[in-house]
């Protein structure tokens, strides 16, 4: 009996760490899913099964795109050949597992999005808990699961997908595993652009564990970290096949959203809300433009205050900060709320200024799940704001 319980000693820590994420994962979901389900039934159409229905706003915006080269792949003849904007592995798991379960691609995309989205909250608990404590790790699952849009985590979108496999390769770092990392960087290139910010994080890190010199086993483990910047060369090299275009991604990004270079926006980034202001006052239909710009703007504060303060190592502070102006660099604030949330070392550095601050927890515990009902209803009930 005493072997028993001294065996059942670290299984029960391990659960410990399992549980919390997981209980706020699946809470979140379930608050997202009551949501979404109603607006879906609220809309549904004549005849539309009731399993459809309840799941349909979910394939919205982006959804619609990742479900159309899921089903035709990246045919240049299909909504204009646009498509080629949007990365690869997502809609090639919403094929497989669509095919495996003889389900639509929207229930395969759902699926994929909610189980990568729980075993990545899983994994962010254990990262922060090891760096930053108990109370601020429990701090981050919560502001990431119940952030305003995080109704997106369970869409046909990639932000689950791309949670897990940044998220990962810094778990791997830290057990020293290296090339499996970079792996998983590989997987993340092509899951979202902003993936290859990884290499110069990943570098640093190895830069840094190498004594910061020139060395054998440096120039070795530049190896596998070639394999994201590979990965994405490579993949531009099948759009150019397709298409005839060797710039086809950014190509589509100007054609269909008109976003360009713009390094401007990213150097305004600390005061990007009043960009914002300026907007809605000419054009009070863009007001939700507004709430863009403002978490462009929080998002750069917290990185800036993040490097100031030396919140976390360089190597994560650079990840954070690359990934989130690269989007901006595209030529807008559009889409930065999502874009941050799935960017874990935002919301990490977040979590941090919150936890210290008992008052604002508590606050932020009742209104955070209320803003997330809110801004599900006004995006996929009302139309309102595009995410």
């Amino acid at each position: 009996m005493a072997v028993a319980g001294a065996l059942d000693a670290p299984a029960r820590g391990a659960l410990a760490g399992w549980r919390y994420p997981l209980a706020i994962g699946l809470l979140s979901r379930l608050v997202t899913f009551a949501v979404v389900g109603l607006i879906g039934l609220a809309e549904r159409a004549p005849g539309q099964p009731l399993g459809a229905a309840l799941i349909a706003p979910f394939g919205r915006w982006d959804g619609i795109w990742y479900q159309r080269i899921a089903d035709y792949g990246y045919d240049p003849t299909v909504a204009h050949g646009n498509g080629v904007a949007f990365s690869p592995l997502y809609p090639l798991l919403m094929r497989a597992v669509a095919r495996a379960l003889d389900a639509s691609y929207l229930a395969a995309g759902v699926l994929i999005s909610t189980l990568c989205f729980l075993v990545a909250l899983v994994l962010l608990h254990r990262l922060v808990e090891r760096r930053s404590g108990e109370r601020v790790a429990r701090t981050t699952v919560w502001l990431t699961a119940f952030f305003p849009v995080a109704f997106v985590f369970s869409a046909a979108y990639t932000e689950s997908l791309y949670l897990l496999l940044t998220v990962l390769p810094f778990v791997l770092l830290e057990a020293r595993r290296f090339a499996g990392s970079c792996l998983v960087g590989v997987l993340a290139v092509l899951t979202r652009p902003t993936g290859i910010m990884l290499v110069p994080a990943l570098a640093l890190r190895l830069w840094r564990d190498e004594g910061r010199r020139l060395s054998r086993r440096f120039a070795l483990g530049l190896v596998p970290l070639a394999l994201m910047p590979v990965a994405y060369l490579a993949f531009g090299a099948y759009l150019y096949y397709r298409t005839g275009d060797p710039f086809a991604t950014q190509s589509a990004q100007s054609a269909g959203w008109g976003r360009g270079a713009n390094l401007l926006l990213v150097l305004a980034m600390p005061i990007a809300i009043l960009h914002g202001l300026y907007v809605a006052a000419h054009d009070p239909e863009r007001i939700g433009y507004v709430f863009d710009t403002a978490c462009a703007m929080l998002w750069a504060l917290v990185l800036i205050e993040g490097w100031v303060r030396r919140r976390l190592p360089s190597e994560y502070l650079l990840y954070g900060s690359l990934a989130i102006a690269l989007p901006v660099f595209a030529g807008t604030y559009l889409a930065l709320p999502r874009y941050g949330m799935g960017v874990f070392v935002v919301m990490w550095l977040l979590a941090i200024h919150v936890a210290a601050r008992p008052r604002a927890a508590r606050f932020l515990r009742v209104a955070l799940p209320a803003s997330l009902v809110l801004a599900a209803v006004l995006v996929l009930g009302v139309g309102a704001y595009t995410p």
